[in-house]
């Protein structure tokens, strides 16, 4: 669930999911959507800059206000997840997580699983990963690893696909890790969706640098094609939140928003609002179940 690779770097040229030559219109105020294909991503972002977001910072105030701290909501909504993939295939056999920070995931998905492990390039999560939970969480960039003999059933990639400057690449290099018959599961925002369409640029997944890709139903299942994966279900994702978290995410946001949001937190008091917490489903996340091609 955060950022997995260093060396990636944003292809200017030809579009991640048609692989045209990239030709874009400006949409949304600072986005562009390929006129191919429609996909649409950022492309005026820095590559230095996108790899120095995702330190330690980013889990306690950049991208999530207390992730380590919402560990038991976290783990309720991965369950979910879990509970999604068992829609397609046995929950058995061995899975791979690219982007497993924490390793909370992996650490819910042992139960079920042979085998599991994952990677992340930010040190101090997976350092709790391996020393906390006893998980094999390797600190490396994902396309860069080599994988000798490995092939997993299930490679999962939760909340992380919209930060990665070659979304190509990364399903590209998942999909040659699959064992025959294998499944690739995501999840990331639908901007296709009515709220996503409704919100305009307010859309609450619209935050570049941290969120380079936005793709729709149409374009991911594209994008899955032209790697070998053929998709075999989109669903949406519901997540638990408890209120602190919402209105702590809201908070970090900034504008007249945060400033509500920051209030009422205050209101609330932390305690409490850490406390209560909402299932949420706005229709506009995706989760993406994806089969490896026999060809």
């Amino acid at each position: 669930m955060t950022s997995l690779t260093s060396s990636a770097v944003l292809n200017t040229e030809r579009c991640a999911v048609c692989a045209g030559a990239l030709e874009t219109e400006r949409i949304l105020a600072r986005l562009d959507r390929c006129r191919a294909c429609g996909f649409i991503s950022y492309q005026g972002a820095d590559p230095e800059a996108i790899a120095a977001l995702y330190d330690e910072g980013y889990f306690t105030g950049g991208e999530y206000p207390d992730y380590l701290g919402q560990q038991d909501s976290l783990r309720r909504s991965m369950r979910m997840h879990l509970r999604q993939i068992a829609h397609y295939m046995p929950l058995a056999g061995s899975l791979f997580e690219v982007g497993c920070a924490y390793g909370l995931f992996l650490d819910e998905a042992r139960r079920h699983f042979d085998r599991v492990a994952g990677v992340d390039i930010c040190a101090v999560p997976l350092e709790y990963a391996r020393a906390t939970l006893g998980l094999d969480a390797r600190e490396d960039d994902f396309l860069a690893m080599n994988f000798p003999g490995e092939r997993f059933d299930a490679i999962c990639v939760w909340d992380t696909i919209e930060h990665i400057p070659s979304p190509d690449a990364l399903l590209a290099k998942a999909a040659s890790l699959l064992s025959s018959n294998g499944m690739l599961f995501l999840t990331t925002g639908d901007i296709g969706a009515l709220n996503a369409r409704v919100r305009g640029a307010s859309w609450r997944q619209i935050h570049p640098p941290s969120h380079l890709n936005y793709f729709s139903r149409a374009t991911i299942s594209r994008l899955c094609e032209r790697v070998g994966l053929q998709v075999v279900g989109i669903e949406t994702a519901a997540y638990f939140h408890t209120i602190f978290n919402l209105l702590a995410s809201i908070r970090l946001r900034g504008g007249a928003s945060g400033g509500l949001a920051g209030t009422l937190l205050k209101l609330a008091g932390e305690r409490r609002a850490r406390s209560v917490g909402v299932w949420l489903n706005l229709g506009d996340i995706m989760f993406v179940a994806a089969r490896k091609r026999a060809d």
